[in-house]
């Protein structure tokens, strides 16, 4: 089912065009499942017979992974090739464990029903995925994690076995992108490395690491994200996040402010990183106050300082995050209700916190003091999530 992949990392392939001609190389002679986001219409794979699915990406939750995975079953394919954002490429690698032995999907979704973090049984890829970002930020197409929308929330899968085999990043799928977007993208992949920089446990190459991308990410989501080639640059910055020693560290659940973002986006139903922006500074003022619970505020001084030397910024890391979002255009949420802030800490706190890994000593409210401390619009939430669908069609 897979060729020989021993790597840590899958095979990055970048430039232009570079997702036509080697989906059509990867694919010749191989029985190939195409899962894509179905407001694409850009082709992907030509010269060869393959099956594909179309996924609506708003609604890539656990019934539409369910669906996948029996196709993945009834026909199994030699390569599954995986185009869209973030929740097109994790759904299509968590229905591709339908094909590792042991029943493994079953016991990935059964787990991720009653708990928030899946941690899988030790694995190779049981089939070949070419991951395809049309996003920037996620770093999906590099890593071994999988996020599953289910009735309880965003639950994290991770294991060995989710990783595809090769990324391709392709700037033709990134042009179409907003500006606005583009900088979230950026956003996101900075405050991945920053959130890691919170730990004070860390190699000093892994520091090094995450300060040049630091650096690097932030100077490009300011000066070129417009053009081709400045997405394409973010792109590579954020899958190099992956593919460098900068989140290597003893304490895999640094980036605390994940785990509050992911409930409130869940509850409010809006986009992650929306949910971040609102967050992240009252997070980041937290750890300076020096509540090690959050984070270490001599890491974060460091990171911060080194990582915008030469730009703007304010240097004190609350105010300087908060002014980089509000520089960056990037919209902070409606302000929940105090109903909603309960549900929100209640949630944190059931699936990250008090005895947990994720959010040791944290409880509900610690987390409701955070929400009612964050930067939110005034405007009323509205509800932003649709109805699942899914379709599916054989193209020869």
């Amino acid at each position: 089912m897979t060729s020989d992949f021993a790597g840590r990392v899958p095979t990055l392939w970048h430039g232009q065009g570079i997702a036509r001609q080697m989906t059509t190389r990867l694919a010749a002679g191989r029985e190939t499942l195409v899962i894509v986001d179905a407001a694409l219409t850009v082709p992907v794979v030509a010269g060869c017979s393959v099956k594909t699915m179309k996924v609506h990406a708003a609604s890539a939750d656990v019934s539409v992974v369910r669906t996948i995975a029996r196709e993945i079953v009834r026909r199994p394919p030699e390569l599954i090739v995986a185009v869209g954002g973030g929740s097109v490429l994790d759904a299509s690698k968590i229905a591709a464990l339908a094909l590792v032995p042991g029943r493994v999907f079953d016991y990935a979704l059964g787990h991720a029903s009653r708990s928030a973090l899946t941690l899988l049984p030790d694995a190779p890829p049981p089939v070949d995925i070419v991951a395809v970002p049309t996003t920037l930020g996620t770093s999906s197409e590099t890593n071994s994690v999988g996020i599953l929308r289910n009735e309880c929330g965003y639950r994290l899968i991770v294991g060995r076995s989710l990783r595809p085999r090769h990324a391709l990043i392709d700037p033709c799928n990134l042009v179409t992108l907003s500006r606005e977007t583009a900088r979230e993208g950026a956003l996101e992949a900075f405050l991945r490395l920053a959130g890691a920089s919170t730990s004070s446990r860390r190699s000093a190459r892994s520091r090094r690491d995450a300060i040049a991308l630091g650096k690097a990410l932030l100077e490009a989501g300011t000066r070129d994200h417009g053009s081709a080639a400045g997405r394409l640059h973010l792109a590579r910055l954020s899958a190099a996040t992956q593919r460098s020693a900068a989140l290597r560290g003893p304490d895999p659940y640094s980036a605390r402010h994940w785990y509050v973002a992911n409930e409130v986006a869940f509850v409010l139903g809006i986009r992650k990183m929306s949910a971040t922006a609102a967050v992240i500074a009252a997070v980041w003022r937290r750890i300076r106050s020096g509540d090690t619970r959050w984070g270490d505020a001599a890491s974060l001084d460091d990171f911060w300082a080194r990582s915008t030397a030469g730009s703007t910024l304010p240097l004190d890391p609350p105010t300087g995050v908060a002014a980089l979002i509000e520089r960056w255009g990037i919209p902070c949420p409606p302000a929940p209700t105090a109903h909603d802030i309960g549900l929100i800490a209640a949630a944190t706190e059931s699936s990250w916190g008090n005895r947990k890994p994720m959010l040791p000593g944290l409880v509900a409210d610690d987390f409701g003091d955070v929400l009612r401390d964050s930067c939110w619009s005034p405007q009323p939430v509205g509800d932003a999530r649709r109805p699942s669908m899914i379709g599916t069609k054989e193209v020869n």
